[in-house]
């Protein structure tokens, strides 16, 4: 990276004069610490959209037109798999209900799926009275599953819903109407277990917050690495895909920020203002280099 700017002398400067100087499209300047998470990684999967992907003497992805190897593509795709997964893994824990609301749920739905076919035992309808019969016989060595150790009863519940969904029993099933309570009950167990899972788990030092912020940083100085090689690149050994690429990532940038501040201005605030950038801090991909006169 370093040797492509060791070729060129940069510094700031504006100046009116009738030599001709060489062009050069610049990346706009976009502070990444504003957006949201979601926002973040939108943004960093367009981003790697837009790189001039193509395979290199290893049969590696690699953006060469833009001086990006395999290495630092792969390096820049693991982030970002990271940083998925962090926030769905985030998402997933602010909506799942606590232990104790999930087992009350799974206790009821048992329960009405136990009563509903003891109802069906009744039915002057015999097809149906068949069907409870058939069902009642299959279920009855799991009447008191809900008194159970939570530990127990999720077990007990997994062979519950294997039994009643084996194959001969599906038209018995189908037949009193339970099919979607049963698909219910399997939900709320295996939120169940996915909590009980969490709360086995080591955890991390780390909170979800901290390794997320590990990664936005990690990977913004990725993002801000491979936008300085495409922008040095562009300029030393210009090509239709470099400039593709360089209007295709200011094009982004625009659309990303006008949507952060349709959002900002709905909500009346900055909602993630995270750490302020220095005063002379151009921003992430923020260049503003001028090529000096020869």
């Amino acid at each position: 990276m370093q040797e492509i700017f060791k070729n060129v002398e940069f510094k700031i400067k504006w100046k009116e004069d009738s030599i001709m100087r060489k062009k050069y499209i610049k990346v706009e300047n976009i502070y990444l610490y504003i957006l949201s998470n979601a926002e973040f990684i939108n943004f960093m999967e367009r981003f790697m959209a837009l790189l001039p992907i193509e395979k290199d003497e290893e049969s590696k992805d690699a953006a060469p037109k833009l001086s990006i190897t395999a290495e630092q593509l792969a390096e820049g795709k693991a982030y970002l798999a990271t940083m998925k997964d962090l926030n769905k893994k985030s998402r997933m824990k602010a909506e799942t209900k606590p232990k104790k609301e999930i087992d009350r749920l799974r206790d009821r739905m048992f329960t009405f799926i136990m009563d509903r076919i003891k109802l069906f035992l009744d039915s002057p309808d015999s097809e149906l009275r068949t069907a409870a019969e058939k069902l009642h016989r299959m279920a009855s060595p799991y009447k008191g599953v809900t008194r159970l150790p939570y530990n127990q009863e999720t077990e007990v519940l997994s062979g519950f819903l294997l039994d009643m969904n084996k194959t001969e029993n599906m038209e018995a099933v189908r037949a009193l109407g339970i099919e979607e309570d049963l698909n219910r009950l399997q939900s709320y167990n295996d939120q169940f277990i996915a909590l009980v899972k969490e709360a086995d788990m080591t955890e991390s030092v780390m909170s979800f917050d901290e390794k997320m912020r590990e990664q936005r940083n990690l990977m913004g100085d990725w993002y801000q690495e491979m936008a300085d090689s495409a922008f040095a690149t562009n300029f030393l050994s210009e090509s239709e895909e470099s400039l593709y690429f360089m209007s295709g990532l200011n094009a982004l940038i625009k659309s990303v920020k006008k949507s952060y501040n349709q959002r900002t201005a709905k909500s009346g605030k900055d909602e993630n203002p995270g750490e302020q950038p220095a005063e002379d801090d151009k921003g992430d991909g923020g260049l503003e280099f001028v090529p000096v006169e020869k």
